[in-house]
């Protein structure tokens, strides 16, 4: 996913506080499916010499990794980590919060009968987003409908269009959907343009992230912005100026819910 939306906007951040801190950047993507990730960041180790290292989520979460980087005396900064240590820093904004304010928006434009595109049922942002979906659609009285709930293999576009395709089989289709990424709610866009549906005329979409993808597929994209160029500041800073207090070894990033020209009342 190095080439997403998610990871674009990360970088950017990345890059204005190397410019400010004069120092630079590597990028490394890694195959979890070729090769061990512990093999890969060795070999890397014995390439280049770090001043720090940042990881997103999931590899964030591996106690093999984390222990690896440790051992080679280097700060860690941690996005969106949904395990504890104290031995990182760690960058992340409440997941669950920010799903819960885009249902919590769909349910107050009228909607009753929502879908939910879930991203990897292995990826834990996409498993606390749901959480939050469901949160609010309990709190509001809602039923989750299993069959509304579909998982998608990754958070890519491709991987969108099969789950696009299961959701829009169901009869009577949802009067909204909320995906757990924009790249899944650009993928949901196509596929129900391409069956004669028109957003948000017939279903209301939601997506997450707020990607530049949100700004140009049209209609534009109601979303939650995490403001990743910010994370990947902030994750420099910690790098280049680590805080000595632990409290202060994690910090919280704000979300933002954006409404656009995708959501709208459902027809009556």
């Amino acid at each position: 996913m190095i080439g997403s939306g998610y990871f674009a906007m990360l970088q950017v951040g990345l890059i204005a506080a190397c410019r400010r801190w004069k120092c630079s950047l590597l990028v490394e993507a890694f195959d979890f499916a070729e090769a061990d990730p512990c093999e890969q960041i060795s070999r890397l180790l014995s390439r280049w010499t770090l001043r720090g290292v940042v990881i997103p989520e999931p590899m964030c979460d591996r106690q093999d990794v984390l222990e690896l980087l440790f051992a080679a005396g280097l700060p860690v900064v941690r996005i969106a980590p949904h395990s504890d240590t104290s031995r990182t820093f760690d960058i992340c904004i409440d997941h669950r919060q920010a799903a819960f304010d885009v249902t919590k928006h769909l349910i107050g434009l009228g909607h009753t009968r929502i879908g939910f595109i879930k991203g990897p049922t292995d990826h834990g942002d996409a498993n606390v987003r749901f959480d939050g979906f469901c949160s609010a659609m309990s709190q509001s009285g809602l039923p989750v409908i299993p069959e509304l709930c579909v998982p998608s293999l990754s958070f890519d576009y491709s991987s969108g269009i099969p789950a696009a395709q299961q959701l829009l089989s169901i009869t009577p289709r949802p009067t909204a959907v909320f995906a757990c990424n924009d790249e899944l709610a650009a993928a949901f866009l196509a596929t129900a343009t391409g069956l004669g549906l028109k957003i948000p005329d017939d279903i209301s979409l939601a997506g997450f992230d707020d990607a530049p993808l949100a700004r140009i597929v049209r209609p534009q994209l109601t979303t939650c912005r995490q403001k990743m160029e910010l994370t990947g500041y902030n994750a420099v800073d910690f790098i280049m100026n680590p805080p000595t207090s632990p409290e202060a070894f994690r910090r919280s990033q704000p979300h933002e819910l954006v409404i656009r020209e995708s959501t709208a009342p459902p027809k009556s």
